[in-house]
């Protein structure tokens, strides 16, 4: 599927400042301020006594490659940056309800499947140009005939013709009167406004000369591109930073901060970064908990919000070794979760047993689920009855063939707490007689490596959902790639017939309740086969300069309302 971690399903993307995942790169030292940038560049410069700040600096340890773009972009900094460049029919509020964006309006049929838009009037791309109802038109093609991006657009009428070659436009799409869309659906679809209806409209002027095919080799449009979201790109420094200046034509208006910087920073120097005045809001969920007592006395905001996202390890099901339930399920009683989330996480979250997230209306009930309580003897019991015994005594397990019971698990570099969790997840399955190896990567590798490639054993990394539920990009047995260089977000490759047909049945209803009974079929069996070891969804929490006003941060979009932020005198 696309490289773009946070967002296969809806990744509306929704707009999540992910990530994700956060997917990007983790320096090793302090970010510097690149040759020949200024101080004021990568800092927005310090508060002169009397003067206004123009410039707020988001701090994040994971770098953008500088892909940003709806249709591109994978990197979780890349895909904050797009939210801020280019603009949704729709875009969600800080208490999660849907909020005229580009669209000022719509309706919907009785029989759900025929929407109209009232599109806005007046906008206007940063490069001048007219916004037009070509833009809407052309951006649904193009996520048509995106491998990964199809999905948000398939549930069109025409889109699967379009996209196979069989007609030379979408029949479901039409203008029946002025700034008016119409989007016809082959059938009532849930997630559609989540999934389209988030999705950043690209300008037909600047992309429909250019092969889409291409469109991935175009750096400098990518690195420099044309939205009409409240922000543009005036620099990206690779590794460093990038910065933005306020659109003063955005249809919401002007934003009243001149300039925004997405600016990397190592994760150890976060707080040094904050005192000091060179960056205003960073994630510090990695933190502790007394790092994060001393900010708070020091009068820094803190803002805590339930997380997008959720961290795993994966097990690779394309190998014939993890085929075998019992094993899988060794590993995972064999892992005290429980300990990770009271002392590495400091019970700043909470475990999950299955992939819906903990307070979403989609997460089973208490007692629903098998929680894997942590039982090495039950561990030892499944691997022996799977033939894995310690024949030569020397704390490995191997199989009859001689094989031992050894795996690499490859972990993301972007998250110490992720870090810590699975090298203690090592020394827990080293006591059942599991030999494990840790291999500590940049987060780009591990997304380009595994996902892409699938050249793993297991990798431990996150997981990110947006607004609605629908699992389909994760785990319907049509996400699972097995294609090198294919994104495959199915991360391990899991098919099951059940789950399947659950999840489609749970696209098909807009009934909550009835869609809750079928993702709860989906969790227990996912459940059942562990085809991945759910680690913990840990709290978000962020710090903010207590001088910016109007920050309202929501799980799925921290930059709510951005134009609208503004520091006090």
């Amino acid at each position: 599927m696309k490289k773009k971690f946070a967002r296969i399903l809806a990744a509306g993307l929704a707009a999540c400042m992910m990530t994700g995942c956060s997917i990007g790169q983790k320096t090793d030292t302090p970010a510097e301020t690149s040759k020949g940038a200024s101080q004021a560049e990568t800092t927005g410069g310090q508060e002169t006594e009397g003067e206004k700040k123009d410039t707020v600096v988001y701090g994040t340890p994971t770098a953008p490659v500088g892909t940003f773009f709806p249709i591109l972009s994978y990197m979780g900094s890349d895909i904050a940056l797009e939210k801020l460049i280019y603009a949704s029919l729709f875009t969600f509020d800080s208490e999660g309800s849907l909020k005229p964006y580009l669209a000022e309006s719509y309706t919907v049929s009785e029989d759900q499947k025929t929407i109209d838009f009232k599109i806005r009037q007046g906008v206007k791309w940063q490069d001048g140009e007219d916004f037009t109802m070509d833009d809407l038109i052309f951006t649904i093609e193009s996520a048509a005939k995106s491998v990964e991006d199809f999905e948000k657009v398939a549930y069109v009428k025409g889109a699967a013709e379009y996209k196979d070659g069989q007609a030379d436009s979408i029949s479901g799409v039409s203008v029946p009167e002025e700034n008016v869309l119409r989007l016809e659906l082959t059938e009532p679809y849930a997630p559609f406004m989540a999934d389209f209806g988030t999705y950043g409209i690209i300008p037909k002027h600047v992309w429909s000369e250019i092969p889409q095919e291409e469109w991935e080799k175009q750096t400098e449009l990518l690195n420099q591109p044309v939205g009409c979201g409240p922000y543009k790109v005036t620099k990206f420094e690779p590794g460093q930073y990038v910065s933005l200046e306020a659109y003063e034509d955005f249809f919401e208006g002007a934003p009243k901060i001149d300039n925004f910087i997405l600016k990397v920073v190592n994760q150890d120097a976060i707080s040094a970064e904050l005192v000091s005045g060179n960056i205003d809001i960073v994630d510090v969920k990695e933190m502790r908990s007394s790092e994060i007592e001393e900010l708070e006395a020091q009068g820094f905001a803190k803002y805590s919000i339930p997380d997008h996202m959720y961290q795993y390890i994966s097990f690779n099901l394309r190998r014939p070794e993890f085929q075998d339930k019992n094993l899988r399920q060794a590993m995972l009683y064999a892992i005290d979760r429980a300990l990770i989330l009271d002392t590495i996480v400091e019970g700043r979250g909470k475990l999950l047993d299955s992939p819906f997230l903990p307070g979403s209306w989609a997460s089973p009930a208490e007692g629903e689920l098998n929680n894997y309580a942590y039982n090495p003897e039950k561990a030892k019991e499944l691997l022996e009855a799977s033939g894995w015994t310690d024949a030569d005594g020397d704390g490995v397990r191997e199989n009859g063939d001689g094989e031992k019971l050894q795996f690499t698990i490859r972990c993301s570099n972007d998250s110490k707490t992720r870090e810590n969790a699975v090298l203690y997840a090592k020394e827990c399955l080293a006591e059942v007689g599991i030999d494990v190896e840790v291999s500590i990567e940049e987060d780009s590798v591990i997304a380009e490596d595994c996902i892409y490639n699938h050249n793993f054993e297991m990798y431990a990394l996150n997981c990110y959902f947006f607004e609605d539920p629908n699992p389909y990009g994760w785990w319907h047995s049509d996400s699972a790639f097995d294609e090198p260089g294919v994104g495959s977000f199915n991360f391990g490759a899991y098919k099951n017939d059940l789950v399947d047909e659950n999840i489609e049945k749970g696209m098909k209803t807009t009934n909550q309740e009835e869609r809750k009974e079928y993702y709860l079929n989906v969790a227990k069996q996912i459940n059942e086969d562990v085809p991945m070891i759910f680690l913990y969804a840990q709290d978000r929490e962020i710090m903010c300069n207590p001088k910016l006003e109007n920050f309202d941060p929501y799980t799925f979009n921290i930059f709510c309302d951005i134009w609208e932020w503004d520091f006090a005198q």
